[in-house]
C-alpha cells in the first residue's frame, strides 16, 4: 500500500488533469452529444497550452491531454478483430499496434503547427485565437498530409447536434467552428483563471454574439433558400447486413433484399430512391439479373434510384455509385477517390502484387451524377470525412447530396456515430439537402442547415421518406475552397519570422 500512496504522490496533478480532460473531450466527439458543455470543456488545455512556463513544459502538457484524446477515439478499431480471419488474440494485438501507432501519428501531425504557437505567444487575450487556428490547422493538415491522411477526429465533432453553433461552416468551413469551439473554452478559462479578466470576458461576449447572431442568420437565410427551390420525395433504404454477414451474402441476395424492403414499404410514387455503398456488390452488367432488379425498383416507385456497386475499367476496379431512372436509362458512374487503407487497398500493393481497388483521380469519373431530375452529388463511406471531396461535388452543381455507406465493420462501436457526425457538417457546410444511406445504420436526411429531418440509428431494414429541396445556390465555402487555410499560413510564416530572428538575437 505504501508502494502505491508513493507513486501516486509522484503523478503530477496538472498532468492527470489533462490526461482526463483529453478522454472528456473524446467521449464528446464520439459518444456523448452535450454541444452546450462542449463549448468549455476544452478550457483545461487551451489554459495550459496558452500560460506553459518553458517549451518542455508546454510539450509535455500537450501530449498529456492530445494522446488520450486520439487514442480513445481511435479505439474503436478493436472491434474489428470480428471481421479478421485469424486468431482472436493475434488480431487484437495487431489492432492495439495500429491504435498505438495511429495515435502516435495524429498526435505528431497536430504537434507540427501547433508547436508554432510557442513563437507567437503574447500574454494576451488573443492568444487564445492564435492558439486555436493553429489546432484548426493541425485538423486540417490531418486530412491533406499526402499518402497518410486520416481526418477522423475533430473539435467541431462536438456541437454537431446543436445546428445553430455549425452555420460558420458555410463560410470557410469546418475548421472555423472548431476555432470558435476553442476561443470560447480558452477565453472562459481567462476569465475565469486570469488577473486581467476583463480583456477575456470583453473578447468572450463579442466571439459568443457574433456566432450566436450569425447562426441564426444563416439558418433563416437557408430555410429561405431552401423554399424557393424545387420540391421532390425521397426514399433512403437500409438493409440490416452487419460485418461479415455482408461478406457472405451474395449479389442476388442483397438486390433481392432491397427490392423486397422497398416493396414491404409500399412506396409507389418517390422521385429519388438511395440505396447504400456496394448494395450490389459486383461488377456493374447491365444484363445481369441483380441490376434488373434495381432498375424494376425504379421503374416500381417511378424513380431515379442510386445504386452502389462496383465497376470495372480496363483492369482497374473502383467502388462506384451510378443511377438508373424509371425508364432505365442509366448515368455515367461516379467512382470512388478515397479507399480505406487495408480495408479496400493493400498500400504498396504494386510491390507485392497484392489485389486491390483503385482510387479514381479522373475528374471526368468524379463529377455528380447527371439525371433526369437533377444534378446529385457522391460520397462513399469515407468520403464524407474528407470536406474537400464534398465540397467539389457542390462546386461542380450537385443539387442534393448522398452519402452511401458501409458501416458494418464498426460493429457497436461509437465510430458508427461519429462517422454519421460527418456527414452533418457536410451538409451545413455547403447548404443542401444530405440523404445518407447506410447498410446497417445510420441512415438520415438532413436539412441544408444540419437540422435532422429524418433519423434511423438502429440496424433494422428499413426505409426513411421525406420531402426534400434540389438547391442550386452556392455557399461561400462551396465557391471558394477552404479559405480557412489562409490563417494559419499566416501565423505560421509570422512564427518562422520571429523564430529566426529570436536566433539571430
Amino acid at each position: 500500500m505504501d508502494t502505491v500512496r508513493k507513486a501516486f504522490k509522484k503523478i503530477n496533478k496538472k498532468y492527470a488533469l489533462l490526461a482526463l480532460n483529453g478522454l472528456w473531450c473524446a467521449l464528446l466527439q464520439s459518444t456523448l452529444e452535450l454541444p452546450i458543455i462542449a463549448l468549455f470543456s476544452f478550457a483545461p488545455i487551451m489554459y495550459a497550452l496558452c500560460r506553459f512556463d518553458c517549451r518542455r513544459s508546454f510539450a509535455k502538457n500537450f501530449v498529456c491531454f492530445f494522446v488520450p484524446y486520439y487514442f480513445y477515439q481511435l479505439a474503436f478499431l478493436l472491434t474489428v478483430h470480428q471481421q479478421l480471419d485469424i486468431n482472436r488474440a493475434l488480431a487484437l494485438l495487431l489492432l492495439l499496434l495500429a491504435v498505438i501507432a495511429l495515435t502516435v501519428w495524429e498526435s505528431l501531425v497536430m504537434f507540427a503547427p501547433v508547436c508554432l504557437f510557442t513563437y507567437l505567444r503574447r500574454g494576451k487575450a488573443y492568444d487564445v485565437f492564435t492558439l486555436a487556428v493553429f489546432i484548426a490547422g493541425g485538423e486540417w493538415l490531418q486530412e491533406n498530409i499526402p499518402l497518410l491522411s486520416f481526418p477522423w477526429s475533430s473539435v467541431w465533432l462536438s456541437v454537431t447536434s446543436k445546428p445553430l453553433l455549425i452555420q460558420p461552416a458555410n463560410l470557410i468551413g469546418c475548421r472555423a467552428v472548431t476555432v470558435l469551439v476553442l476561443c470560447v473554452s480558452g477565453l472562459s478559462a481567462l476569465a475565469v483563471k486570469s488577473k486581467k479578466r476583463l480583456p477575456a470576458i470583453a473578447c468572450l461576449a463579442a466571439v459568443f454574439a457574433a456566432w450566436i447572431g450569425y447562426g441564426y442568420f444563416s439558418m433563416s437565410r437557408l430555410e429561405r433558400i431552401s423554399d424557393s427551390s424545387p420540391q421532390i420525395t425521397a426514399v433512403v433504404a437500409q438493409d440490416e447486413v452487419e460485418g461479415s454477414k455482408k461478406q457472405s451474402c451474395t449479389a442476388w441476395d442483397c438486390a433481392r433484399s432491397y427490392k423486397r424492403i422497398i416493396s414491404a414499404a409500399e412506396i409507389t410514387n418517390a422521385d429519388l430512391v438511395v440505396l447504400p455503398e456496394t448494395a450490389v456488390p459486383m461488377g456493374y452488367d447491365e444484363n445481369a439479373a441483380e441490376f434488373a432488379l434495381v432498375s424494376s425498383v425504379a421503374k416500381g416507385c417511378g424513380a431515379t434510384v442510386v445504386n452502389g456497386c462496383f465497376y470495372r475499367q480496363g483492369d482497374d476496379e473502383y467502388n462506384a455509385l451510378y443511377a438508373v431512372d424509371s425508364k432505365g436509362r442509366v448515368s455515367k458512374p461516379y467512382f470512388k477517390q478515397v479507399l480505406v487503407p487495408f480495408g479496400e487497398k493493400v498500400p504498396l500493393a504494386f510491390l507485392f502484387g497484392a489485389s486491390t481497388l483503385c482510387e479514381c483521380s479522373d475528374e471526368n469519373s468524379t463529377k455528380p451524377l447527371e439525371t433526369a431530375l437533377g444534378k446529385i452529388g457522391c460520397a462513399i463511406c469515407i468520403e464524407s470525412v474528407y470536406p474537400e471531396t464534398v465540397r467539389k461535388q457542390a462546386a461542380q452543381g450537385a443539387q442534393i447530396l448522398c452519402v452511401c455507406s458501409n458501416d458494418s465493420w464498426f460493429g457497436g462501436s461509437y465510430a458508427r456515430s461519429m462517422h454519421y457526425r460527418h456527414s452533418i457538417m457536410r451538409a451545413a457546410e455547403n447548404g443542401r439537402y444530405l440523404l445518407r444511406s447506410g447498410n446497417c445504420g445510420i441512415s438520415a436526411i438532413i436539412k441544408p442547415t444540419g437540422e435532422v429531418q429524418a433519423l434511423r440509428r438502429q440496424t433494422s431494414k428499413g426505409v426513411l421518406t421525406g420531402q426534400v429541396r434540389l438547391i442550386e445556390q452556392q455557399t461561400l465555402y462551396s465557391d471558394f475552397k477552404d479559405l480557412f487555410t489562409v490563417f494559419p499560413a499566416l501565423l505560421t510564416a509570422l512564427a518562422v519570422i520571429r523564430m529566426y530572428t529570436a536566433k539571430k538575437r
